[in-house]
């Protein structure tokens, strides 16, 4: 039998009857109540201090009245706790340690012989306060135009791509202002950092504007440390979070009540827009999304609001929200990476050398990983930018390389020649002769140990033992060495050298002439033969 409340009206005029005079039939006939209510309540008047005779009951006395309704029926036991109550033990094992849902725990009772209804168990749960998650809610406050935007991924289904041929599983992005519950939804294959700032930026661009807050779920383009009170962003999504001037507040891990707007639009989308269509790649399903959240999602009656969301939009919301310019983001990925002995950091597969001045090898810098460019940080100072270079790639700036080692790494006997003619005209003039042939390259080695032995024995000797070389036509490094090994470079060359002397035991060419018709012919010179 179900339960019947009596309000404060019905209270009042069983004592305005009763002290008129009417019997508790005639009050039963005329307000609809039972004879045995009406006792109740008369009795309880009596007690409070109600006459019949007397005035009408004061404030006081109609509230302990009326309280009498308050306390219901008396509570009887169901059926279904003497079949639950043996189980109490494993049940709450289910629960608080298993984390099984109550349909799940129905089903393993059924199992076990215990066959009780689900709303049986869930009462069951409720009296012993054994739920996960409590039944209580409140409604919060009502954000202020512009002010909040709630962003969420969700799984829309598969579709067939036309380039590949494959079947490829389609997630969106769903982005919902929290105000006037205008929904976007951006098709993409993935959640990455990439995929996460197209959408956005295709939100901006729907919306005309940039909320000041944005909730997020907890996906890894984006947090990089999930925590309830202080969680961490990734600094790609900081950085972009940072140039739009939106505040970023992730949601806690499990808690949809966080994010309730945009809870369930993945569920609305995927039911009212995704199934059933026909598309034919992803760009044809982002225009028709888009169309969708315009002309369908938009126009809708919210069943909270009971507004159109595209018209309170319009009307209230448009305005609110900061402008957006339309530029393109760039998005920048981070990478910690260490300076190699050769001077470069490898990141991405790519070599990006590293100035020595100011960061020598050994050193932990960050990388900035954007399309077109590459920007290196030592200690928050940028020391470096390349242009981006694919796997495999390598990009160096020789001015990055100690002096000393400048010549070496440019592996060209122009730098050398530089660096000689540095040290003194001869010495330049010596390094134009060591490379003047067909084969330069195969004399690297020698250009760059004529620099080192500038730096071993000064460049004014070096200057001098070069002169002398050169005096003598002599293009050799080694003997320049030997020059300077024995401290030759001072002496004077003599202008005219003295002929050698005659060999003791020297023959005219003659001698060694073996042609036909010719005898050799002893003289006197020669010192053998007889007359």
């Amino acid at each position: 039998m179900a339960y019947k409340e009596v309000s404060r009206v019905d209270v009042m005029e069983v004592i305005r009857r009763w002290q008129q005079g009417d019997s508790q039939r005639h009050i039963a006939a005329g307000t609809g109540l039972s004879r045995d209510t009406i006792r109740k309540y008369l009795a309880a008047a009596v007690e409070a201090g109600v006459k019949r005779e007397g005035p009408n009951p004061t404030e006081e006395q109609l509230s302990r009245l009326v309280a009498l309704s308050r306390s219901g029926p008396r509570q009887t036991v169901a059926p279904a706790e003497d079949l639950l109550e043996p189980w109490g033990d494993q049940i709450y094992r289910w629960v608080t340690v298993d984390r099984l849902q109550v349909t799940r725990i129905q089903e393993l009772l059924a199992q076990r012989g215990c066959d009780v209804s689900y709303t049986s168990l869930r009462r069951f749960l409720q009296r012993r306060n054994w739920r996960r998650r409590s039944l209580r809610t409140v409604r919060m406050e009502q954000n202020g135009p512009g002010e909040v935007a709630e962003l969420d991924f969700g799984r829309l289904g598969f579709i067939q791509d036309q380039e590949s041929g494959k079947r490829q599983a389609v997630w969106a992005l769903l982005v919902v202002l929290a105000y006037s519950r205008h929904t976007f939804v951006w098709p993409a294959y993935g959640q990455k950092l990439e995929d996460v700032v197209a959408g956005l930026e295709a939100a901006w661009a729907f919306f005309g504007g940039i909320p000041k807050y944005l909730v997020i779920d907890n996906f890894p383009a984006a947090v990089a440390g999930a925590d309830a009170l202080h969680p961490r962003l990734t600094r790609g999504f900081l950085e972009y979070s940072q140039h739009r001037g939106f505040i970023t507040d992730p949601a806690r891990v499990r808690h949809p009540k966080d994010k309730p707007m945009v809870e369930r639009s993945v569920q609305y989308a995927r039911e009212r827009f995704f199934k059933g269509g026909e598309f034919r790649d992803l760009a044809h399903l982002r225009s028709e999304a888009a169309r969708w959240c315009r002309d369908v999602a938009g126009m809708r009656i919210h069943g909270t609001t009971r507004r159109q969301p595209l018209q309170v939009f319009l009307d209230e919301e448009r305005g609110a929200l900061a402008p957006w310019d339309g530029a393109p983001y760039e998005v920048t990925h981070w990478r910690t990476a260490k300076v190699h002995p050769d001077h470069h950091v490898a990141c991405q597969y790519a070599l990006y050398s590293v100035p020595s001045t100011l960061c020598p090898p050994g050193q932990q810098v960050e990388v900035g990983l954007g399309v077109k460019l590459v920007r290196i940080f030592h200690r928050g100072q940028l020391v470096k930018v390349h242009s981006r270079q694919p796997k495999g790639g390598r990009s160096t700036d020789t001015a990055d390389y100690p002096a000393e080692l400048s010549a070496y790494t440019l592996r060209a006997p122009d730098g050398i020649k530089r660096s000689a003619a540095e040290q003194g005209p001869a010495v330049g003039e010596f390094a134009e002769r060591l490379f003047d042939g067909p084969l330069p390259w195969s004399r690297i080695r020698q250009g760059h140990k004529l620099i080192r032995l500038g730096q071993r024995y000064t460049p004014e000797r070096l200057d001098a033992a070069c002169r002398r070389a050169l005096e003598v036509d002599l293009i050799d490094v080694s003997r320049v060495e030997r020059i300077l090994l024995q401290a030759l470079e001072q002496q004077e060359t003599p202008e005219h050298p003295q002929p050698l002397p005659a060999g003791r035991f020297a023959r005219p060419g003659e001698v060694f002439a073996h042609g036909k018709g010719q005898r050799h012919q002893p003289t006197e010179s020669t010192g053998g033969g007889q007359p």
